[in-house]
């Protein structure tokens, strides 16, 4: 991965802001809950803790998949400051935890003005027909229950995590990142690019 491409975009630590354990190894099905009942994403299938992730060229960081760890963040309003610098476009990796879901992210520049982007997030098995032009930046074989039941020992082939994208159409430096009050919506990761006239 290039230098510059790494400086084109910021990643944003969330680590302070996760609420969610929506990760389980094949050890311990028990650990976590992403979907409010026992359903976990698995271990196995994701990229390595805190490791550097492409999508499409968009860089993030990947949560720690520890277990016990909370690796993502379920949407209850949080404030999220980013370091001050005119972006473009937030990207994030997400889903929602059942059906899909819409709502808005509010930016906050620093002038005290705001600006609202619509924002939805497929459910998390909806690989072959995510709704809001997401791209499938993590495909899962499955998913984790902690029973072990037929039905619901990895089935299926849709699962997976979804980069999304919300425009900033202001030219104005922004400083925090205010996300919906939807707990359905979950996001793991999120980064900002650069809007090209910065630092000229």
């Amino acid at each position: 991965m290039s230098v510059e491409r790494l400086e084109t975009y910021r990643i944003l630590n969330l680590t302070p802001f996760f609420n969610n354990d929506g990760i389980s190894s094949d050890a311990d099905r028990r650990d976590g809950n992403f979907n409010g009942a026992g359903a976990t994403y698995p271990e196995e299938d994701l990229p390595a803790s805190r490791s550097l992730l492409e999508c499409e060229g968009v860089v993030f960081q990947f949560p720690d998949k520890g277990d016990g760890l909370d690796n993502n963040i379920a949407l209850e309003g949080q404030r999220i400051p980013v370091p001050q610098g005119v972006y473009d476009c937030l990207y994030l990796l997400g889903a929602s935890d059942g059906n899909n879901l819409e709502d808005t992210v509010r930016f906050i520049f620093a002038d005290g003005s705001q600006e609202e982007t619509f924002m939805g997030l497929s459910g998390w098995g909806k690989r072959h027909s995510l709704r809001y032009g997401e791209r499938a930046a993590v495909q899962c074989s499955g998913y984790h229950f902690p029973s072990r039941h037929v039905y619901t020992d990895r089935v299926g082939v849709d699962y997976g995590i979804w980069m999304q994208r919300a425009p900033i159409r202001a030219a104005r430096p922004t400083v925090a990142i205010v996300l919906p009050d939807n707990p359905g919506m979950h996001v793991f990761a999120m980064t900002l690019h650069r809007a090209c006239q910065e630092g000229r």
